[in-house]
């Protein structure tokens, strides 16, 4: 082995997702002097990102990204041996995430939604799940930051159930004409053009969106956020981050001493700190916990609670195709606008979880034309029925809330390896009757919804989680029953903070990112005042 060389540092930050990124901007801006980032995968350019994708005979979101055997992700394509998942249970989630500087926000859809604030104390107000251990309010301004941090467009007019008091950074992106539509066949329901860190004018430095419409796997102009923004606004503030190190062990007694990482030619760094965040995703950070367990902590870092890698949360999610009666022309404009928070709270969620509405602003041409293939249809006919098909059938997404379930989690086989000699992650993932009771519900709705619609309701396909991963570290104010406390400060390791939807200790039934920010701020300030001697 190549040897290896000691960092000090006054802090140390494991990830350099928009949880890792942001926090170190905000230290860096606050005056901390020594803050290192270390991240398990390399540097990516933007341009040769979508040339990758444009190359790649697969249309996931990750393809076009990089999956190295240093730093390996989950890659459901292929058959990998050195694959870092394996899925048990009753649902496969397939979960996917990247290993790259800036995570996985270069490839995520944008949506940045508030919590309700009745998702803070869902067991107060309904008798089920896990409450918070602070309120909506106490959140509120954090999130006013986030969203300038992040910059997010929206409609600052609309009461969407989560109390504001300022306005959005930007104006909201403009409906598509096939948003129009929908909006228009479904008078009943309130649909607006959700919040997203997408630019609909020029924001700091990012271009106005052009409408690619593939954000998701890649935003080709820069329009939308990803946490390299931040990554690279921390190196100027003189943040250190180191790509290509992967951590594979941290050390501790009382406090945390030391990380031990690794690099893709055998050599190791010691970073040693006077605080350390483990920012490294929702799958990764629990991993890493429960790796490093030795002599002093056997069932693993921060896990005297045993809590760690446990109540895996993600939003099972419905994708209902409509064949519309008439032309609606979906695809032009980013991948999703329009959403509906009409049904994430009410007294129903006692038996039955929140949900939201978004549609899918795609066009459907490779799924379309295999199908019609598969059908037997030929030219010149075929080319006919993609035009029409093409132009007509849309899906609209129904997402759910998930209560938190000790069995839902990971567990480590450390008879197992990946291809960077870490334990391979056992993943067991189930949905409960509370979903279950939510689902049949939303597909009643929809058979009606298609019917005022006037349009023919075809496959539905779900539930599918959506890679949300939230909820294996939780938060808290006992020790017995969670990981960190409200800060993100482990109860077991002052000196050791958690950022990400790791600590989410109920999942709500919106996208995860803005409050995933927004707490990272939280913590940062917190750290700040541990810092001061």
């Amino acid at each position: 082995m190549t040897s290896g060389k000691n960092i000090d540092a006054d802090v140390v930050i494991i990830g350099s997702g928009v949880a890792g990124a942001i926090t170190a901007c905000r230290l860096a801006e606050r005056g901390v002097k020594n803050i290192v980032v270390l991240e398990a995968g390399p540097r990516i350019d933007r341009a040769a990102t979508v040339q990758n994708f444009m190359k790649s005979p697969y249309a996931d979101a990750s393809s076009g990204y990089p999956n190295t055997a240093h730093a390996p992700r989950p890659d459901w394509n292929t058959e990998n041996a050195g694959s870092s998942i394996v899925m048990t249970g009753p649902v496969a989630t397939k979960t996917e995430y990247l290993r790259v500087v800036g995570g996985t926000t270069w490839h995520w859809g944008g949506s940045t939604p508030r919590l309700h604030p009745a998702d803070f104390a869902l067991r107060k107000n309904y008798g089920v799940g896990h409450d918070w251990p602070f309120g909506y309010d106490t959140l509120a301004p954090y999130y006013n930051e986030a969203e300038k941090e992040l910059g997010v467009a929206g409609d600052s007019t609309f009461d969407d159930g989560s109390p504001r008091d300022m306005p959005f950074p930007m104006p909201p992106i403009p409906l598509s004409f096939c948003d129009k539509q929908i909006a228009k066949g479904l008078p009943d329901v309130k649909f607006f053009s959700r919040p997203v860190a997408r630019a609909s004018v020029p924001y700091r430095g990012r271009s106005q969106c052009e409408g690619f419409g593939s954000c998701m796997p890649v935003c080709p102009s820069g329009a939308q956020y990803t946490a390299a923004d931040h990554v690279a606004q921390a190196e100027k503030l003189g943040v250190r981050v180191i790509e290509n190190a992967r951590v594979d062990r941290i050390v501790a007694d009382g406090s945390v001493k030391y990380v031990e990482a690794k690099r893709p030619d055998g050599s190791t760094i010691t970073v040693r700190g006077k605080i350390f965040v483990l920012a490294a995703n929702g799958m990764e950070t629990p991993r890493l916990l429960l790796m490093s367990a030795g002599e002093s902590h056997v069932s693993g870092i921060a896990n005297r609670s045993g809590q760690v890698g446990r109540n895996f949360m993600d939003h099972p999610t419905l994708i209902f195709r409509l064949l519309m009666p008439k032309p609606v022309w979906p695809g032009r404009g980013p991948v999703t606008i329009m959403a509906s928070h009409d049904f994430r709270d009410g007294a129903f969620r006692k038996q039955r979880p929140g949900w939201i509405i978004s549609t899918e602003n795609r066009s459907g041409i490779s799924d379309i034309s295999r199908s019609l293939i598969a059908q037997g249809v030929e030219p010149p006919a075929l080319d006919a029925a993609i035009r029409d098909r093409t132009s007509r059938e849309i899906n609209i997404l129904a997402s759910t809330e998930q209560l938190p379930d000790p069995q839902n989690g990971i567990t480590l086989d450390w008879s197992k390896r990946d291809s960077a000699g870490q334990p391979v992650m056992r993943h067991y993932y189930s949905i409960g009757d509370y979903e279950q009771n939510g689902l049949d519900h939303i597909r009643r709705d929809f058979a009606n919804y298609a019917k005022t619609l006037g349009a023919e309701l075809g496959d539905t396909f779900g539930p599918l989680p959506i890679h949300h991963q939230m909820g294996m570290t939780r938060m808290g104010d006992d020790a017995k029953t969670s990981v960190t406390d409200h800060f993100g400060r482990c109860h077991d390791h002052a000196n050791l903070f958690i950022a990400g939807a790791s600590l989410f200790p109920s999942s709500s039934c919106v996208n995860p990112t803005l409050t995933i920010a927004a707490l990272a701020l939280r913590t940062a300030d917190e750290i700040m005042r541990q810092l001061k001697p």
